[in-house]
């Protein structure tokens, strides 16, 4: 069902994006920790940062080298947070760390604000950068993997956010305009992809950062996805 607001017609969908904003990616520092006592959550930031640093070299130097998936990434940035820390692992030790991260923990109010838009009727699905590998196992390992109706990857084109056609993914499927769109995403520079493409933007902004100031405002915000509830709920009074 459409989500209105103010009794007309906006949403007829919800877009969320995975990791950071359904999935806490830090829930890896406790293995972390466990291979680099006092530095786990800056090795788990390490990682992150340079996931994210990859998926950006990597569409910015398309059609000049090979694509590489989300999971390969997640392993390069593991690799270079193990080497910046001059620490060496043996395969046992590394092949443990890649598993936990296909078994991040899921963010406290996920599973009770989906079976809330179930309820509604409203309709949701998942926009990641993850390819349909990782995505399906680490889904299923978070009790996520019968919650959306669809599941689209990056991957499937392939590049990564905040490459335009990505958005597009969704509102190419479901045969609508990107405006009618809400991307849900606690990734701010996510947020700019996604309404810079045309997307209407929720920013779960969790740790109460500033916002880029890049001449672009997310449509809303909130510190948790109960938030989105909330909004969704004001705005059909």
């Amino acid at each position: 069902m459409p989500i209105k607001f103010f009794g007309v017609t906006m949403i007829q969908v919800i877009a969320f994006d995975v990791y950071g904003t359904l999935l806490n990616v830090h829930s890896i520092q406790l293995i972390l920790e466990k291979y680099l006592p006092g530095n786990g959550m800056q090795a788990s930031t390490i990682i992150r940062d340079k996931q994210i640093e990859y998926t950006r070299i990597y569409t910015m130097s398309q059609n000049r080298i090979p694509y590489v998936n989300f999971m390969d990434l997640t392993i390069s940035a593991i690799k270079y947070t193990f080497q910046y820390f001059g620490k060496e692992l043996d395969d046992k030790q590394f092949k443990e760390i890649v598993e936990c991260y296909k078994k991040l923990d899921t963010f406290s109010e996920v599973r009770s604000v989906l079976n809330q838009l179930n309820e509604q009727n409203i309709k949701f699905v998942v926009l990641s950068n993850a390819n349909e590998e990782m995505l399906q196992e680490t889904l299923a390992n978070s009790g996520l993997g019968d919650a959306f109706s669809n599941v689209f990857s990056a991957a499937s084109i392939p590049t990564f956010k905040t490459d335009h056609r990505v958005y597009s993914l969704v509102s190419d499927h479901f045969n609508c305009s990107l405006k009618d769109c809400l991307l849900v995403s606690s990734n701010y520079w996510d947020i700019l992809g996604g309404g810079w493409a045309g997307m209407k933007t929720f920013w779960v902004n969790r740790h109460s950062l500033p916002r880029d100031p890049l001449n672009y405002s997310p449509n809303y915000e909130g510190k948790s996805l109960d938030d989105l509830i909330k909004t969704i709920q004001t705005k059909n009074m």
